[in-house]
């Protein structure tokens, strides 16, 4: 399949989603990041960023370098020179006290000095101002250490850090010269110690990365030159009401090349760095260098809060495109609204690594597989993506579909086409309900329904859902699916004709047995899509045989053909009678005639 973008495309009936992306904005106003595929001063607009940057070697800011590996421009945090620190802010305050994802690419390389790479870089999220820039060195631009180690300035305070450290300080105990690490401190200046600090600890996580592999094999190693991948994702509290007064922890969780460094997530409550009213905060990047150093570059950086919502309105169809800042298509939405009242609907993708989606199907629906999207939402990985979708009660009805390229290496026991039995795709659209807060992730739930209709190898799946708060996913080897029956009439096995003489074959194809009625709240929904005849060995015959697509309702709602058969050639024959279903699974039958 070829490379490409995930697509998420809603079709409801009666309701259905539009989302205002940031693509739908000009971007030069600064609504939301969206580095893509570069950081070239065109629709990604480098004017968005407030640069920081202060050092024994001080340029005036950090800046934007001639392109290297394939990338037009970089966002470059430090050059490789030592003591140096760099901070870049989007301008716009972000929502992040919803699901968020964002997603980067970096490359720490040209290391010239004599302690090697150093010192790392570090995302944030801050409520500071949009000049924050924290110590060099061990700081990594933006922590500081109680005893004195990081000396050059103060911690930047009501921030989240999670940084990727490229030197071993061992005053901060720290495990290696390869790790990633989450530090907050609250409201209060951050710091990068390891150890709990009188107090308590700033440090929420940290992860070695000695022993984890590069997708092609090679050891991670944030300062090998290569370019890195990264995914972080945070959930809120799916239940709110649940919470003490002092903190009410989400989940945050990073993937770093493809490995989930924190598998489940680490509690963090979002709310302690002081949001805005409205839940907001700026999100960027730091960097330092101290007696080592390294061109710490940012390839590319999108931000997707991860609930997106629209009002839809009666008997008014609405179609959005949601481009990247290359201008290819990541998402579409339509929406309509048949009757009632005008209707709020909310969708919040969530990233995950394919291991972690199939264990959550897989506690109803195993050995189902979550399709791994090639590309998810551009952010250069190879993951599964999970979507929540909140919507009203009543007067709701909806298709819901997800478009996505896929590859063979990713979803390796996907066959396509389906021959019979076991050798069957058996794609789904598994459903499952979440609670009543719009913000939920799709993280401990229990998909119960497979509400697929269709799907195609082009990777489009579609099902059927009624109204509430629900989470969906796209899987394969799904349990569940019947095969579309056929029967076979005429000729009877064995039956004998005449050389030449005019025959016919009868035979009738059905829906599923899983087939459900468009009303009914539980799937799957796929039915009889097509019915054809053939004969084996004969690839030259051509029969008149039918092919229809039944009316979605109760098995055994069916079809019957009649298609000429090959009577030219004398001996046995075998007429094969194949039906498909919407989904792509194939049910062949046979019966052998002979001709003398």
């Amino acid at each position: 399949m070829k490379v490409g973008i995930a697509r998420l495309v809603m079709r409801l009936a009666i309701v259905a989603i539009v989302v205002t992306g940031a693509s739908s904005v000009v971007l030069a106003q600064c609504t939301v990041p969206n580095y893509s595929p570069d950081f070239t001063n065109t629709a990604s607009n480098q004017a968005c960023l407030t640069l920081t940057g202060f050092g024994f070697y001080n340029p005036s800011s950090p800046t934007f370098s001639p392109s290297f590996s394939g990338t037009t421009t970089v966002l470059r945090l430090t050059p490789n020179q030592t003591f140096t620190a760099g901070s870049a802010w989007y301008h716009t305050a972000q929502p992040v006290a919803g699901a968020f994802t964002t997603s980067f690419s970096f490359q720490l390389w040209g290391a010239n000095a004599p302690d090697g790479s150093a010192d790392g870089i570090a995302f944030l999220v801050q409520n500071s101002s949009l000049s924050a820039l924290g110590p060099y060195g061990c700081g990594l631009g933006f922590g500081d250490a109680p005893d004195g180690l990081c000396a050059n300035g103060t911690g930047i305070p009501n921030s989240l850090a999670v940084e990727f450290d490229t030197f071993q300080n061992s005053d901060l105990d720290d495990p290696n010269g390869n790790h990633v690490a989450i530090q907050s401190c609250g409201s209060g200046p951050n710091n990068v110690e390891n150890p709990p600090l009188p107090g308590g600890s700033c440090q929420i996580g940290n992860n070695s990365l000695v022993g984890l592999k590069e997708p092609n094999g090679n050891p991670l190693v944030l300062s090998d030159g290569s370019i890195h991948n990264v995914t972080i994702t945070f959930n809120p509290n799916p239940s709110p009401a649940t919470c003490t007064n002092l903190a009410c922890p989400g989940k945050l969780d990073v993937i770093l090349d493809g490995n989930d460094l924190f598998s489940g997530g680490v509690s963090f409550d979002i709310a302690s760095i002081g949001l805005t009213g409205s839940g907001d905060a700026f999100v960027g990047f730091t960097a330092g260098t101290g007696n080592g150093d390294d061109n710490q570059d940012i390839l590319s950086w999108t931000f997707q809060p991860g609930s997106q919502s629209t009002v839809v309105t009666t008997g008014v169809t609405s179609v959005l495109t949601y481009t990247n800042a290359s201008g290819t298509p990541v998402y579409d939405y339509t929406a309509k609204l048949n009757s009632g009242t005008p209707a709020e609907i909310t969708v919040t993708p969530i990233l995950m690594t394919g291991a972690a989606c199939d264990a959550m199907v897989q506690k109803t629906f195993w050995p189902a597989q979550c399709f791994v999207y090639q590309n998810a939402e551009n952010t250069g990985q190879d993951m599964a993506v999970v979507f929540a979708v909140a919507g009203p009660e009543d007067n709701f009805f909806a298709n819901l579909g997800t478009d996505f390229n896929w590859l063979p290496s990713e979803n390796p026991f996907f066959i396509w086409p389906g021959i019979d039995s076991i050798l069957n795709p058996f794609p789904g659209w598994l459903k499952a309900p979440l609670s009543s807060n719009p913000a939920a992730p799709c993280t401990n739930v229990t998909f119960q329904s497979n509400q697929v209709i269709s799907f195609s190898d082009g990777g489009h799946t579609l099902g059927n859902s009624g109204g509430g708060t629900s989470c969906w996913v796209a899987t394969y080897l799904t349990p569940g699916e019947a095969l579309p029956p056929n029967k076979i009439t005429s000729p009877k096995p064995l039956q004998t004709f005449t050389q030449n003489s005019t025959q016919y074959a009868t035979y009738t194809c059905s829906n599923p047995s899983t087939t459900k009625p468009s009303t009914s709240a539980t799937g799957p929904y796929s039915t009889l899509a097509s019915c054809s005849q053939s004969e084996l060995f004969n690839s030259g015959f051509t029969a008149n045989s039918c092919n229809q697509t039944l009316p979605l309702g109760y098995s055994p709602s069916s079809t019957t053909c009649t298609g000429q058969i090959d009577t030219k050639t004398k001996g046995l024959h075998t007429l094969l009678v194949t039906s498909i279903d919407t989904t792509g699974n194939a049910n062949v039958n046979a019966v052998i005639y002979n001709v003398h």
